[in-house]
């Protein structure tokens, strides 16, 4: 059978662009979430960051915001290391009064896996900084980590204040 000028088989046979479609993907993906500043020498990055959605915009400026940034995003493998980047304004975080009486203003974050919550986090801590592991039964395709504050005393804010990031699963 005659092969095409690109060197590869017939053109009906499209397995080749499997992988390459799907990294196009995640790359869309992760410029459409946000990448590092110009001047930043890393990689591009998702990030997120969003105040509780159902206030006005006059209160909400003095609600605490949270921006949170990955070193990966796309292609990641179950039990993969993710450094998690997390910025609060408005909003102190204090790992040392984690579980002690509430202090307005006061407290540390949650790093929950899609539609987790409670209990069920992957990580805890009040560090702008925050590596994680993903569980090994994580599933290919979209997910995201959430990281939601939460007051001294272990209760989420009300309303919930949090920021997302997208992840791409993708075993190779």
């Amino acid at each position: 059978m005659p092969r095409n000028h690109s060197g590869f088989g017939p053109r009906s046979d499209l397995t080749m662009w499997k992988k390459p479609l799907i990294f196009a993907g995640a790359f869309i993906l992760t410029l459409v979430f946000g990448c590092a500043d110009e001047d930043e020498a890393t990689a591009p990055t998702a990030s997120s960051t969003q105040q509780a959605s159902d206030e006005s915009a006059a209160s909400r400026s003095d609600r605490p915001l949270v921006t949170v940034s990955a070193d990966k995003t796309h292609a990641v493998q179950p039990e993969d290391e993710i450094t998690l980047s997390v910025s609060v304004n408005g909003f102190k975080l204090d790992e040392s009064r984690i579980g002690q009486d509430n202090e307005p203003g006061v407290g540390h974050y949650r790093i929950y896996l899609d539609d987790a919550h409670g209990e069920d986090f992957l990580a805890a801590g009040a560090a702008p900084n925050r590596k994680i592991s993903l569980p090994s039964s994580i599933t290919d395709g979209s997910h995201e980590l959430r990281v939601v504050l939460y007051n001294n005393d272990k209760t989420p804010l009300s309303p919930a204040v949090e920021g997302r990031v997208l992840l791409i699963v993708y075993r190779l």
